[in-house]
């Protein structure tokens, strides 16, 4: 941001000295640049409020766009690859300068002249590192473990979206292997028992507690199972499923095996980017996006994005990639 030039100029009785005008010009250069100077800090801290924003929703939005490539890229059978955002940095500098200067004429008056600049930039870097080796397999190969299952149920999910998309089976207290697999014969038993979660989570009889020995129970209504009972998914599986149903090109078909029926995300895609749309990215020279209006696929979309910052690990140092952010 930068302030104008001003230069006013007033005049001088002739029988002032050259000195007196030139003393006269400096301490209303001075007066001048604080004046500069209170504007300008003003300015400042209205540009520092905005930069703060604009960092959070940037990040936020190339988080979000990055989960829905990585989508895309899983629905062509492609392996997918996530950048962690490391550190955000930015550099502030603030410049003030001013001027005077006396000219005497022939006549009556002299003139003073006044000049002040205030200049206030910003150069914000954000510092990404890829997530690679042990951290691959931490935040996204090993299956999601219990606690982060009934810490995400106590943060306020529910628990029909949980099971529908983490679980991989139940095991209920001296029962059968439940299995979430549509082809699985105990499949029914599975919906069955989750239904009665559900049902009770609506009146209030549906709880987590943490055990003695550092474990969880899910407390339904009278009874209570351990959550090492359930059997969870890795995050790369969640997604992998989720990917199944994402719509394919008719030219790109062949890239890809048919979609599979599924309802917990629907990517859309289309030929130019939608204008409805809450997150869109390009792939393949083709728009895959999720509607502002779906309810159930940003609900999908987002409960990735707290599942990948749980398991996340510290990102590395030094950061292997620096992009500026302007």
């Amino acid at each position: 941001m930068q302030l104008n030039d001003h230069s006013p100029a007033f005049p001088l009785h002739e029988g002032r000295s050259a000195t007196r005008s030139l003393v006269a010009a400096i301490l209303f250069g001075a007066a001048s640049c604080l004046c500069f100077t209170g504007g300008g800090c003003q300015a400042a801290k209205e540009n520092l409020r905005a930069d703060f924003t604009d960092f959070n929703t940037i990040i936020q939005q190339s988080q979000n766009e990055q989960m829905l490539l990585n989508l895309v890229r899983m629905r062509f059978r492609e392996a997918p690859l996530f950048l962690q955002a490391g550190s955000l940095t930015a550099s502030y500098e603030n410049t003030v300068s001013g001027g005077a200067q006396a000219t005497a004429q022939q006549g009556d008056q002299s003139l003073v002249g006044v000049t002040g600049n205030y200049t206030f930039s910003s150069k914000p870097t954000i510092s990404y590192t890829p997530v690679e080796g042990q951290q691959y397999v931490q935040q996204l190969m090993i299956e999601i473990p219990p606690q982060h299952f009934g810490m995400l149920l106590r943060a306020g999910w529910p628990v029909q979206k949980l099971c529908d998309l983490l679980v991989e089976s139940i095991t209920p207290s001296g029962g059968e292997v439940l299995s979430a697999r549509p082809k699985s014969p105990s499949h029914r038993e599975f919906k069955e028992f989750v239904e009665t979660l559900v049902a009770a989570e609506a009146v209030g009889r549906l709880s987590v507690e943490k055990r003695a020995d550092g474990g969880f129970d899910l407390k339904v209504e009278d009874k209570t199972i351990s959550l090492e009972n359930f059997r969870l998914r890795s995050l790369f599986s969640a997604m992998f499923e989720a990917a199944e149903s994402i719509e394919v090109p008719e030219s790109q078909r062949g890239w890809t095996v048919p979609a599979s029926p599924g309802d917990e995300i629907h990517v859309r895609v289309s030929t130019k980017r939608p204008t409805d749309a809450i997150i869109a990215i390009e792939y393949g020279g083709w728009h895959y996006s999720i509607a502002n209006d779906d309810i159930r696929s940003k609900d999908t979309l987002a409960l990735f994005m707290q599942l990948c910052r749980i398991q996340s690990a510290a990102p590395a140092a030094p950061p292997v990639l620096t992009i500026p952010a302007r």
